[in-house]
């Protein structure tokens, strides 16, 4: 016990020196550094001092003054500061910075976040230039961002991710902070980019789903979901998920239940990436501060999964039907899995075939049955001259495909 309480007043006395340090930074930027960072996509400097994980204050060259100038590192999101996990990552950037020669890139000279230029901060060596945002990822001490317009390096920040993820390290150790609440009950977690219809005009058709895959309920009051953004949802008191179920935290605005939560955001938080975008993430964490479910869009590392190729995808767009068929000796299950034509989605219910089972996909209107579901769409969306439908988990892994037409599937998937 006495162990626990002085590590938590060294950790306070560090968290007070680092925000009397900032403010004292504050006060030596001027305007003139930040007027000439902005109008330059490319400068170099010397870091002088890291706030946390994310920000950067440089001496920029050539700016006219000595003052620093506070960075914003492109592409990733540590955690806030008195947050679990902050710490670890300030002393990571900080190591890997301080003192060094360092250039800020971006192709946009203009990015900026909070009155932040945002930049890739390389530090200079001998045999080229190491690049500390891709560090912090591999560590398992960051989670990637892209911060717009800059959108370079997301695939490869994606993927740095998605492999620390995968060894448990830093902040993908769910019991870095602590062990519990409620420690072995598994949760599934993943999101529904891509929602059915135009998110821009209804931010709801985008979500994050929450399942627990444990006997027991989970109490979720006081956990919270956030993007890579400093954007969290926290669920309120009392927030119960029965074992076996699920609930769902839209992204837009609504009347709360208690199985239906709202983000309140009046935009869609989660880039299309069949559309071109950029990818994303939803990571939900306990009080202690533990990541304790995640998902990352789209797959980069570990991309396989048992039912592809054992589900048969058949498109009519004659009748506007879609038949899914498991095509392997064994019983599947096809639950949440997402059907995809065009810019249109549909979320499959809890969904089991056994061997040679189908089940209908109507793109009309109707009511579902064990062996018929029905889209809801109003007009016709099997285009006649040509298309293609993709059967892929949220993480877009593409499980099947069927064409018609002018229009192919891609091989591979």
């Amino acid at each position: 016990m006495w162990t626990r309480r002085a590590r938590g007043h060294r950790h306070r006395a560090t968290l007070a020196t680092a925000t009397l340090a900032c403010l004292a930074v504050l006060l030596t930027a001027t305007p003139a550094a930040a007027t000439w960072v902005q109008q330059h996509a490319t400068t170099w400097g010397k870091a002088a001092r890291t706030v946390d994980g994310d920000t950067v204050y440089v001496d920029v060259w050539g700016d006219g003054t000595s003052a620093t100038q506070s960075i914003r590192n492109s592409g990733i999101q540590a955690m806030e500061v008195g947050q679990c996990h902050a710490s670890q990552a300030g002393a990571l950037m900080h190591s890997l910075t301080y003192g060094k020669a360092v250039r800020l890139s971006s192709r946009y000279a203009s990015a900026v976040s909070l009155g932040r230029p945002v930049r890739f901060v390389d530090v200079e060596t001998r045999s080229g230039y190491l690049d500390p945002q891709l560090a912090l990822l591999k560590a398992g001490q960051a989670v990637p961002l892209v911060i717009p317009p800059e959108t370079g390096r997301w695939v490869q920040y994606s993927t740095a991710a998605q492999q620390a993820a995968l060894s448990g390290q830093n902040l993908w150790n769910p019991t870095f902070c602590g062990y519990g609440p409620q420690q072995a009950l598994p949760i599934k977690l993943w999101v529904n980019y891509d929602g059915d219809g135009n998110e821009a005009q209804n931010p709801n058709a985008e979500y994050v789903r929450l399942l627990n895959q444990g006997t027991a309920t989970l109490h979720l009051g006081g956990w919270w979901v956030r993007t890579g953004a400093q954007d969290s949802y926290r669920f309120p008191a009392g927030t119960a998920v029965p074992a076996g179920t699920y609930i769902t935290l839209y992204v837009g605005k609504g009347a709360r239940t208690g199985q239906h939560f709202y983000w309140g955001a009046s935009a869609p938080k989660f880039g299309n990436v069949d559309e071109g975008a950029y990818g994303n993430g939803a990571y939900l964490f306990d009080p202690q501060g533990d990541l304790r479910a995640h998902a990352i869009y789209p797959c980069f590392v570990s991309c396989t999964d048992a039912r592809k190729g054992n589900v048969r995808v058949t498109a009519d767009p004659v009748r506007e039907v879609i038949t899914l068929t498991n095509t392997a000796a064994t019983r599947s299950d096809l639950s949440f899995l997402v059907v995809s034509v065009g810019g249109s989605t549909y979320e499959l219910p809890r969904t089991w075939l056994g061997p040679g089972a189908s089940v209908r996909v109507h793109t009309g209107t109707g009511h579902n049955t064990s062996t018929d579901y029905y889209w809801g769409r109003s007009s016709h969306l099997l285009v006649d001259s040509g298309g293609r439908v993709f059967l892929r988990t949220a993480e877009d892994i593409r499980l099947g495909c069927d064409d018609w037409g002018n229009v192919s599937c891609p091989n591979p998937l």
